[in-house]
């Protein structure tokens, strides 16, 4: 009798130990997958940060992309130069009143003879 007491106690304490290590295993899985998902994460914002120090690079050495750059985004010319700016072409900020209008701007047509 006193064996089946000592036996039963220890698939007791068997059971115990193991519904304890169940969450605690559960959650050692979730933050492995929340780990591996803030590599992911870190890695694509490393490319991201040399993309844009290759950029800054770009900037602060080579002349044509400033001059690039100037011209795209500030429509700015060299001295001499003509621009040419279309509606399409001009920033909405920039885009003067008359030209902000949902319908076509009336074309004057010949003269009417009546």
């Amino acid at each position: 009798m006193p064996r089946l007491l000592a036996l039963l106690a220890a698939v007791v304490i068997l059971l115990l130990g193991i519904m304890t290590c169940i969450p605690l295993i559960r959650e050692k899985a979730v933050q492995k997958r929340a780990q591996l998902q803030l590599m992911e994460e870190l890695e694509t914002e490393r490319a991201r940060t040399l993309e844009i120090q290759k950029r800054i690079a770009a900037v602060r050495n080579d002349p044509s992309v400033v001059e690039r750059l100037a011209r795209e985004k500030f429509g700015l010319a060299r001295t001499g130069e003509v621009v040419f700016k279309f509606r399409g072409d001009l920033p909405a900020t920039h885009v003067p009143q008359n030209l902000v209008s949902n319908r076509a701007p009336a074309v004057p047509g010949p003269a009417s003879t009546r």
